[in-house]
């Protein structure tokens, strides 16, 4: 199976272009021929998060995450924001930001290490730019 099709496989499997929809994204940023040369080793969630909903999530492996971002896409207060977070500190990040073991509101793989968290006007997923 080529990238572009376990990519495709992977957006579909996890609910991705729906959840971009209910969100009023626009579903070809995860769809652009592009992005599976980025992100086809990403893991793709989405988690119900308690305090704004539904979290589209683009995990990498942690060992790169200081140089390929975790991306997370939600809703607070009607805007989209899109969060991109690595494991070392890059010139856009504003905060840092650490999951505790036990959080149900963050993927399992990102807790329990500080994040340096940029909150991006575009939405475009980081590496597909």
């Amino acid at each position: 199976m080529s990238d572009q099709q376990a990519y495709s496989e992977m957006i579909k499997r996890g609910n991705i272009l729906a959840i971009a929809h209910k969100l009023g994204m626009d579903g070809n940023l995860f769809t652009d021929p592009g992005m599976a040369e980025f992100y086809s080793n990403h893991e793709w969630i989405v988690i119900n998060n308690n305090e704004v909903g539904e979290v589209i999530n683009a995990i990498p492996t942690i060992s790169r995450a200081d140089s390929i971002p975790w991306e997370e896409w939600f809703i607070v207060d009607g805007q989209i924001r899109h969060h991109v977070l690595f494991t070392s500190k890059h010139q856009k990040s504003n905060m840092p930001w650490k999951g505790h073991p036990g959080d149900k509101d963050h993927p399992k793989q990102v807790l329990g290490m500080l994040w340096h968290v940029h909150t991006d006007d575009n939405l475009t997923p980081f590496l597909n730019r």
